[in-house]
């Protein structure tokens, strides 16, 4: 082999080399742009994988629309509404068990987003949905929860003010006119009704015997762990998972309460407390008071 030869293959020799240097460069450069960023976010400190929140929302879900910011236009009975279309809210429009608007999925924020107006059966509100980290919730939160003045939206974008872990104590609503649409039929179990329980009262009165009444605040517990608000003109009428006292630990409870308007609402909620009458009184005004903010 002559000279030149041995010169060329010494350049391609070094050519090669300095490709897989190279190539070597890069690799750990890409490898270690994240985990730098990640400790210098995290405060030196790097996060495991499982507690970051994914990059993208998973399929079949949304970040907010632009018109959700303006809040959705809602009739519901002879009521008015403007919603803002968060997460949580899902709205009836007929009495088949696809005819709603999930605001939760990209194809409910389109089709809701696209009718000037909605009118609806029901308006159903799902609170636990709130509270996830990732998606439309995570999402929503970012876009509207900078403002937190008005109480109805604070309630939407942070709960309650309760320990840290602690679930929501109203957990999920539904709001209709009795006159229209029976909420009811859309759950399996059943909430205590007004009439009927006034209705046994009064036979429990012609038949000459009153039944055992037992004081929880505001409200009145009757055998069975039927709570009643007394001195209320709308009472809210409940039932909780529960039939001895003192209650103590978590119960989850699910009652009826009629609204301005006709409108009645269908309220589950969680006692984390044994003072089951303040949780559901808490529970109630969380209601009203969202309620009260979109008319």
């Amino acid at each position: 082999m002559d000279f030149s030869s041995r010169k060329i293959q010494a350049i391609a020799a070094g050519i090669a080399l300095l490709v897989i240097i190279a190539g070597i460069v890069i690799y750990h450069a890409r490898g270690s742009r994240p985990e730098a960023t990640r400790q210098g976010m995290a405060g030196g400190e790097v996060a495991s994988s499982s507690a970051l929140r994914p990059d993208s929302p998973p399929a079949g879900r949304a970040a907010p629309d632009g018109c959700l910011g303006k809040a959705i236009a809602v009739k519901l009975g002879a009521a008015d509404f403007r919603i803002p279309g968060s997460p949580a809210l899902t709205l009836v429009v007929g009495a088949g068990v696809d005819d709603d608007i999930d605001f939760s999925t990209r194809e409910g924020i389109g089709k809701g987003c696209s009718q000037p107006v909605v009118t609806a059966k029901a308006i159903a509100l799902n609170f636990d949905a709130m509270d996830k980290n990732w998606g439309v919730p995570a999402d929503w939160r970012a876009g509207f929860c900078g403002d937190l003045s008005n109480e109805a939206m604070r309630f939407l974008c942070l709960g309650e003010d309760r320990q840290a872990g602690t679930p929501r104590r109203l957990a999920v609503a539904t709001v209709y006119d009795p006159k229209d649409f029976d909420g009811e039929t859309m759950f399996h179990r059943p909430a205590p009704q007004l009439a009927n329980f006034t209705a046994w009262k009064q036979e429990m009165a012609k038949a000459g015997t009153s039944p055992p009444v037992q004081p929880d605040g505001a409200f009145d517990v009757y055998p069975g762990g039927i709570w009643f608000e007394r001195d209320a003109g709308k009472p809210l009428l409940f039932s909780c998972d529960t039939d001895s006292f003192p209650v103590t630990g978590q119960h989850y409870c699910i009652g009826s309460l009629d609204l301005d308007g006709g409108l009645r609402a269908r309220v589950e909620f969680r006692t984390v407390t044994g003072k089951v009458g303040a949780e559901a009184a808490a529970a109630a005004e969380h209601l009203r008071t969202l309620l009260a903010a979109w008319r």
